[in-house]
């Protein structure tokens, strides 16, 4: 039973690992998988994920680093600031050698917001754990706890492709802006109407800044608003922003399908961080099914509520079920 919860968690890594580098791709590293599917990206869930699984693919790290080099600026701090905070996602002290990397290039000052606070480390970790110790270690990185060699930027990442249907959230934001006025409308134009709260919960706004935004956007005449009891719907004709599909000339085109990134991305982490620990091969199949329903049943409430997932799914199972369950639901959620 451990060895078939054990190649879950390895199937999910590498099932991750994958997805990562599509995202990245499509958002321009340098790579050769080809972007698929028709969901948007969210950076900031994106980073977040990477700062945890791509150091097991040097190679993914180092080139999203590059990316974020040439185009740091197109990642909304304040957002990702937030998300990181509710969730709990992504690792702080591998954020935070990144963002000191960053601000040593003057155009990225503004990620020292994330390089305040250089933790005491008396024993650094290898951070990619795969690897031997390196012979020179990268000092920005040994600051922040960890091991790795220096950082050599290739410079072959490009600028998100405008005519993917992944970059959808980061062309609204060259149009829009950096504000939240980007996400809801990406969010509205997936799911056609929504509620404020709603739409907030999942975009990883305040629901004050999100109201206004549609408040504004009523005004101009292509978003309507009808009551649904006490709160209004907020409606985006999709006909009348048909000019933002650019990237089936030849053919019809929807809107790119809108993913809670950051909630899967943080199933997919604890799942992987509990399964992968030395002391859950010691537990019982019960105590191994109590504690993975424990980790992960907030986060499949909060999916749940969001329609993105059924109750019964993961009721009643064994921890196997649970971990086939989980790659089931991720493998539907992101294809």
């Amino acid at each position: 039973m451990q060895n078939s919860l054990t190649n879950s968690s390895e199937t999910l890594l590498r099932a991750m690992l994958d997805l990562l580098w599509r995202q990245w791709s499509a958002l321009g590293v340098a790579g050769h998988i080809a972007p698929s599917g028709n969901a948007s990206v969210d950076p900031e869930a994106l980073l977040l994920a990477s700062t945890v699984f791509a150091r097991h693919d040097v190679r993914l790290f180092d080139e999203a680093t590059d990316w974020l080099q040439q185009n740091g600026d197109w990642i909304n701090l304040l957002r990702m600031a937030r998300l990181q905070r509710e969730l709990s996602l992504g690792d702080p002290t591998v954020l935070g050698a990144l963002a000191e990397h960053l601000t040593q290039r003057s155009a990225h000052a503004k990620w020292k917001a994330f390089a305040k606070k250089t933790p005491a480390t008396a024993q650094p970790t290898l951070l990619f754990p795969h690897l031997p110790p390196p012979p020179r270690p990268d000092e920005t990185f040994l600051r922040w706890g960890w091991l790795r060699p220096p950082i050599e930027s290739r410079g072959l990442s490009k600028p998100p492709r405008p005519n993917h249907p992944a970059a959808f959230l980061l062309k609204l934001r060259a149009l829009f802006g950096m504000q939240s006025r980007a996400e809801v409308l990406a969010w509205l134009l997936a799911h056609e109407s929504g509620h404020p709260a709603q739409i907030a919960r999942e975009t990883g706004y305040f629901r004050g800044s999100v109201q206004n935004v549609l408040n504004e956007l009523e005004i101009s005449g292509h978003l309507f608003a009808t009551r649904d009891g006490r709160e209004k719907r907020f409606i985006a004709p999709r006909e009348q922003w048909r000019f933002l599909l650019t990237w089936s000339p030849d053919g019809p085109a929807e809107f790119p399908q809108w993913v809670p990134w950051a909630v899967l991305f943080t199933l997919i982490r604890r799942f992987h961080d509990l399964t992968a620990s030395p002391a859950f091969a010691t537990y019982s199949t019960d105590l191994q099914a109590i504690e993975l329903n424990r980790a992960l049943t907030p986060i499949l409430t909060r999916l749940s509520s969001e329609g993105y997932y059924r109750p019964q799914e993961f009721a009643g199972q064994s921890a196997e079920q649970i971990g086939s369950s989980a790659c089931r639901l991720i493998s539907r959620l992101t294809k």
